[in-house]
């Protein structure tokens, strides 16, 4: 008697162990329509062909997914959806022998028998192997091959969409950085674990306001300078200063208008503690998880600029001046008031001595180049400034720097045929056979102004026959921007081709390889003095 009780009971316990494992939350079941309609929406043969109103479709089996008592009835209602999108041929160019970056390809989610059952990872296994071949309605390519979003539904007034919209406009961005962001594999958190911590945070956002922040969270979580969006077309004003984020500190490092700074009474050396009432390093560990940055300085720094942009011109600024707490009051401006782009008093060139020449990158065109080389053709040191946007020159230097043609660069382009893989590129190169080639040193100066093109143009240069990189840790953010829509006509933005040494050394996040690092100092700023200026001379001059 004793044992047939134990022996229910062992039963009874087996049976509600089984029942529990085969519940499934809500925030997985919505992971997983979330996941099955961005994979049918690129892989799905019929769906990629723009055949049916996928959102619509979403919208329709969202509920009834949301209803699923079980991983059995949640398949059979992924399958019945599956079985009406119509037959799937064989497909006879999907076997690729080609050498894919794979880093980002994540499918295993599709075989997961805690959310599946056989029938269905069956029939999500074979649309792999038979996916769409062609150009997809919802995403193709640009020459360079980034991707380019199309065929989008618009939705108007989406401030604050209901529930099923914000899903909707979570997953149809999560399913864009899943298949088409060429640093997925970079990020601090898996993207899998983004998906379902945002879900009930979607679910739960009770206004407009709440609902934005989340949006911004979410694309912060792609840990990359590139990424941003806007819900509003209204320009911000600036504060005519660049600021850098040294020893944890607000910094005033630079002008964007020196005359407008010296107007307003601010200087280098600033370190700015209140914007009005608000405390600078209370609002940046507020606002931080809202800022998209490839690395800890730069994603600091990005903050300190967003809390100091602003509607309002008026404003007062509480600093540290030489260790005296003062307050001042500021103005914003436009940021074409600076004239910062087009500064007819920038300099391009100078001769620092002798010995070495100067070129500041921001401010030299390719009409300039050639003259540049023929004034410092008897210079020892040529030392150049990328701590700025440069023009798209770096080829043209690089006739004059290298004897010879070298890689500089490895890239690798979202695989249209292949959703989550990448395709290499040749690796591109730069420069030409010259034996008349610049024989001296050349510096190259870096920093975490030096972002996109900025960093592409660094790789190029690092390829002259005798280069020193010396600076601070850059913006970690190369590779072409791809800018799309947010469900709602929000626009948003990604960095779209991976970006490497030849070595495939990394530039995403870490930013370019740098040979001395040196940091700029609050007393140095406060003297006038430039630092990494000052190494790059001292090197040059032995």
């Amino acid at each position: 008697m004793k044992k047939t009780f134990l022996l229910l009971i062992l039963i009874c316990f087996s049976f509600n162990h089984l029942i529990a494992q085969q519940r499934i939350s809500d925030t997985e079941k919505l992971a997983s329509i979330g996941k099955i309609y961005g994979f049918l929406k690129y892989y799905h043969p019929e769906v990629g062909k723009g055949k049916y109103d996928w959102d619509k479709e979403f919208i329709k089996y969202l509920p009834q997914a949301l209803e699923a008592s079980d991983k059995e009835s949640l398949s059979k209602i992924y399958s019945n959806w599956i079985n009406v999108l119509g037959n799937i041929e064989k497909c006879k160019n999907c076997v690729s022998d080609q050498l894919l970056f794979d880093k980002n390809f994540n499918l295993f989610w599709t075989q997961d028998s805690e959310i599946f059952n056989a029938e269905l990872k069956a029939k999500l296994k074979y649309i792999e192997e038979n996916r769409f071949q062609g150009e997809n309605f919802y995403v193709t390519t640009e020459p360079v091959g980034t991707i380019k979003v199309t065929n989008e539904p618009v939705y108007q007034n989406f401030s604050y969409p209901s529930e099923e919209y914000r899903l909707l406009g979570l997953f149809k961005y999560w399913n864009i950085i899943e298949y088409f962001y060429p640093y997925k594999y970079l990020t601090d958190q898996k993207w899998d674990s983004v998906l379902t911590e945002m879900i009930p945070k979607f679910r739960s956002a009770s206004n407009k306001e709440e609902y934005q922040s989340l949006v911004k969270e979410l694309i912060a979580k792609l840990d990359d300078t590139h990424a941003w969006i806007s819900f509003d077309n209204e320009k911000s004003k600036y504060l005519p200063v660049k600021i850098s984020n040294i020893d944890n500190k607000a910094v005033v490092s630079g002008f964007y208008n020196d005359s407008i700074a010296k107007i307003n009474n601010i200087k280098l050396g600033d370190i700015i503690l209140k914007i009005d009432d608000l405390e600078i390093q209370k609002e940046t560990e507020k606002k931080s998880k809202y800022i998209a940055g490839s690395n800890a300085n730069i994603k600091i720094r990005q903050t300190y600029n967003e809390i100091l942009l602003g509607k309002n011109s008026a404003l007062t600024l509480t600093i540290d001046r030489n260790n005296q707490i003062e307050k001042i009051k500021v103005n914003r401006y436009n940021f074409d008031d600076f004239e910062y782009w087009d500064n007819p008093t920038a300099i391009k060139t100078k001769s620092i001595n002798e010995k070495i020449g100067y070129v500041n990158m921001a401010s030299i065109k390719g009409a300039d180049v050639s003259n540049i080389f023929k004034s410092f053709k008897n210079k020892k040191t040529i030392i150049i400034d990328l701590r700025n946007y440069p023009a798209s020159i770096y080829k043209l230097l690089s006739k004059y720097l290298n004897s010879e043609k070298r890689d500089f660069s490895k890239v690798y382009s979202p695989n249209m045929d292949y959703p989550g893989k990448f395709r290499y590129k040749e690796n591109l190169q730069t420069g030409i056979k010259n034996k008349n080639n610049f024989k001296g040193k050349v510096i190259l100066l870096v920093n975490d102004e030096s972002i996109s093109k900025g960093e592409f143009t660094a790789m190029a240069i690092q390829t002259a026959d005798n280069v020193i990189t010396i600076g601070n840790q850059t913006a970690g953010a190369d590779g072409n921007i791809v800018v799309f829509e947010y469900i709602g006509g929000y626009k948003t933005a990604i960095s779209g081709l991976g970006i490497m040494y030849p070595d495939k050394t990394e530039t995403q996040r870490k930013g370019v390889k740098i040979d001395i690092e040196i940091k700029p100092t609050i007393e140095g700023l406060k003297q006038g003095r430039d630092e990494i200026l000052e190494k790059a001379i001292e090197l040059g001059s032995e």
